[in-house]
């Protein structure tokens, strides 16, 4: 099934939740410039069993462990660009190894693979893909996505996820590099209000965007607290008529003092997500983000297809 069938079936689709975190999870440190690509030459295994853990809990697509494999990331882990377009590709096989083992003990379809595409503000490893806080011109950004666009499409990813981005002019680059590859993708993006992006720039301009793309079949909001994804999906819902995705944080946050998450109590837990309004509003996509583990998934999974 293509990610364009995936979208006119029936019932929402449950992604995975928060790679990053499940492999934190076993213990294994992820501070390091490439964040969870550092995972695909130092511990394929452990990704492996993350993107397993994931397909078994429910999840019809898995994203790679991508998100941060960019020029930037590879100058500071001192990868070439070649060794960084190698683990690129190993990204896509490695999920995709998981996936078909699961489908093979279990019967289950094999989920979708989604290339992570994370934003510029990413490699910066200062928050920047929260606040917006840079700016490149069209060409810079276009150099910066290019390399790991490509590599996704030549791996055999299904579809592009161009995810937690903080820039519209940044984002315009992306989907402009994902239409000339001719992979569907989807958009989501993280906020500053339940209707701004954290540029300051309107939902409504993201959904004239994502209407104006051939390649983007889905748009919404992704690591942002569970609270903010119902106005978000209301604002987009008013400008588009494309299927919405939300796949929020656990509604943790993460203290940099202590550097530890906590639960402060404010947001509500996974459990306690109102998919029904989310669906309602148009989502068609639901998963999570950072925090967000291989148990929540599974809850998402049965509150999604209750029989």
């Amino acid at each position: 099934m293509t990610f364009t069938q995936m979208l006119t079936a029936t019932g929402p689709i449950v992604i995975d939740g928060g790679l990053g975190t499940a492999a934190e999870d076993r213990g294994i440190d992820l501070n390091h410039d490439l964040w969870s690509a550092e995972l695909i030459r130092r511990s394929p295994e452990a990704l492996a069993e993350v993107h397993a853990d994931f397909a078994a809990a429910g999840a019809r697509i898995l994203t790679t462990a991508s998100y941060q494999a960019s020029p930037l990331g590879f100058a500071g882990a001192a990868v070439s660009l070649e060794d960084g377009r190698r683990l690129i590709t190993d990204s896509v096989r490695i999920a995709r190894s998981a996936t078909e083992a699961v489908a093979a003990a279990t019967g289950a379809p094999r989920a979708l693979i989604a290339g992570s595409i994370g934003p510029y503000g990413a490699g910066l490893g200062d928050g920047a893909e929260y606040t917006g806080d840079y700016r490149l011109t069209a060409g810079e950004y276009a150099e910066f996505h290019r390399l790991r666009i490509d590599a996704l499409a030549a791996a055999g990813a299904d579809l592009l996820a161009i995810e937690t981005q903080p820039r519209l002019d940044e984002i315009r680059t992306v989907i402009g590099l994902a239409e000339k590859i001719g992979l569907p993708a989807w958009l989501s993006v993280t906020l500053r209000t339940g209707t701004t992006l954290p540029d300051g720039s309107a939902l409504a301009d993201l959904a004239e965007a994502a209407n104006a793309s051939a390649a983007v079949q889905a748009v919404g909001v992704n690591c942002v607290p569970p609270s903010l994804v119902t106005p978000a999906l209301e604002a987009l819902s008013a400008h588009t008529d494309l299927p919405l995705i939300a796949y929020p944080n656990s509604g943790e946050f993460y203290d940099s003092d202590a550097m530890t998450w906590r639960d402060d109590g404010a947001e509500a837990g996974v459990g306690s997500w109102p998919l029904p309004t989310w669906t309602r509003l148009g989502a068609r996509i639901i998963g999570g983000c950072c925090r967000v583990s291989a148990a929540d998934i599974g809850l998402l999974t049965r509150a999604s297809c209750p029989d």
